[in-house]
């Protein structure tokens, strides 16, 4: 489906039944061949994309997070749900899944132009950094309100 940063939270939202969401935001794994992204849609789908799949994989692996090379994650009542995306076309795909809250320690975003740096910190200690746009801050106020 396609949807706009503006409109993700609103389309999520209907896709999970009676699950709302309530902020979402794109999210894209960054690795060293990321720069390939910048040459052209080609050096982003054959280099960067791939690069990003195969390093999505271990993060899933290490803390449990369904990840894919692009993704939206959604804040919902009680977990962060995470979907496929390819933020370039502003696509979303299937839904990977959803990670409880409580299994989740902080979201930290640094600020930045349209790509921020967000870290995912777990309740195990496992973390993550990836780069978020949009509403990425929004979802990060989400969990501090279920944390509070």
């Amino acid at each position: 489906m396609y949807a706009k940063d503006a409109e993700l939270a609103e389309v999520l939202s209907g896709e999970l039944g009676d699950e709302t969401i309530t902020a979402a935001a794109y999210a894209r794994v960054n690795t060293s061949l990321s720069a390939a992204r910048m040459l052209t849609p080609l050096g982003n789908y054959l280099v960067a994309r791939p690069a990003a799949r195969s390093s999505a994989k271990k993060i899933t692996e290490q803390t449990g997070v369904p990840l894919d090379a692009a993704v939206v994650f959604g804040a919902g009542s009680s977990a962060l749900h995470v979907w496929t995306a390819d933020p370039m076309l502003n696509r979303v795909g299937k839904h990977l899944g959803q990670v409880p809250y409580e299994n989740i320690a902080s979201i930290e975003v640094e600020g930045g132009k349209s790509w921020q740096p967000v870290t995912i910190t777990m309740t195990d200690g496992a973390s993550m950094t990836l780069e978020g746009r949009g509403a990425i801050h929004a979802v990060a106020a989400e969990l501090d309100k279920h944390k509070a």
